[in-house]
Parts: structure tokens; C-alpha cells; sequence
């Protein structure tokens, strides 16, 4: 379910992809939005040093309002506007973009946090360094109903901060 709000709708708890202004006070940032060009070690690419590096590649590109999940804002943010990819297929659904990323179908732009198990058992690799800054303050947050919650609402959202925190090799998230 999506929801920008969670007062009244019955719904104690929702982790809410959002910037910092649309989140209620209070809400801990659980992670980031953090995106790095990725691809299946199969592909045989290491890394992006340059936009001749794309020339025989396919970028797999996710049709959202995003523009930091788009290959031509992440090109232009390099100053790679020549890039010439051999081609590019594009997908309605963020999960088919990693699908065929795995597949060896291309590069993909991947939600760090999202794909981090990928990344970290070798069936995809980062090509590049993430740059701060590039997704305007996105990030995923643990939104409350308001009012006290019940003792299991807060041993889940207690566990979820651990979870987060624990991704990020850091200490638990604090509210905002």
C-alpha cells in the first residue's frame, strides 16, 4: 500500500520513500537513497572510467519521475553527454531493471541499499562510486502513526532501526 500519511488510515507503521520535508517530525531516517551503476559479473566490466567505457554496454533504465534513476541525468552529472551505450531497454518495474542486470542484460542504475545483498554475495557489482548529493534528499524513513503505540508496534519498529542500523554498520537510527 502507498500512503503519504499514516494518521487514520489504521496503519501503524510504513517505511516511507520520501525527502526530509515530507516525512511527519520525528520519523528516523532509516538509509539513504544511494544509486551506483551495477552489473552481473558476467558482463566482464569492472568499472565506468570514462564514457568509452559504454560503448558495447546496454543501459537498463527504469521509467520513473526520478531523474537521479535516469541514465541521462547520471550521464550529464559526469559531463558524459557523448556517451554512445550500444543501446538501451527500459522497464515499468524497478525489479525487472535488476533482473536483467543479473541476467548480464546490461547496466543497470541500482538503489544501493535495495540491492545490497546482490552486491555483497558478487551477483552484481558496483561500476562506479556513488556522489553525494545526486537524489535531492531522498531517503527511506519509519513513519508512526501518532498517539503511543502498543508494546509490538515498537518491538517492530524497534527491530526495523536495528535492521537499518545494522546495514549501515552504524548505530541505530535517531529521530528527526
Amino acid at each position: 500500500m502507498i500512503c503519504s500519511s499514516v494518521s487514520g488510515s489504521g496503519i501503524d507503521l510504513a517505511i516511507r520513500y520520501a525527502s526530509a520535508r515530507h516525512v511527519p517530525p520525528g520519523s528516523p531516517r532509516l538509509f539513504d537513497e544511494v544509486v551506483v551503476p551495477v552489473a552481473s559479473p558476467s558482463l566482464g566490466v569492472d568499472a565506468l572510467r570514462s564514457p568509452r567505457a559504454l560503448s558495447g554496454l546496454t543501459l537498463l533504465e527504469f521509467e520513473e519521475r526520478y531523474p537521479w534513476l535516469q541514465w541521462g541525468h547520471w550521464l550529464e552529472s559526469r559531463g558524459w553527454q557523448s556517451a554512445r551505450p550500444r543501446g538501451s531497454l527500459q522497464f515499468n518495474q524497478y525489479d525487472l531493471v535488476i533482473q536483467a542486470a543479473l541476467a548480464g542484460q546490461g547496466v543497470a542504475l541500482g538503489r544501493r541499499e535495495l540491492i545490497r545483498p546482490m552486491l555483497d554475495d558478487g551477483r552484481l557489482v558496483a561500476l562506479a562510486p556513488p556522489r553525494r548529493g545526486e537524489t535531492q534528499g531522498y531517503a527511506y524513513w519509519l513513519v508512526r502513526a501518532p498517539g503511543t503505540a502498543r508494546p509490538e508496534v515498537e518491538r517492530v519498529a524497534d527491530w526495523i532501526m536495528r535492521e537499518a542500523a545494522q546495514q549501515a554498520g552504524k548505530s541505530a537510527p535517531r529521530r528527526r
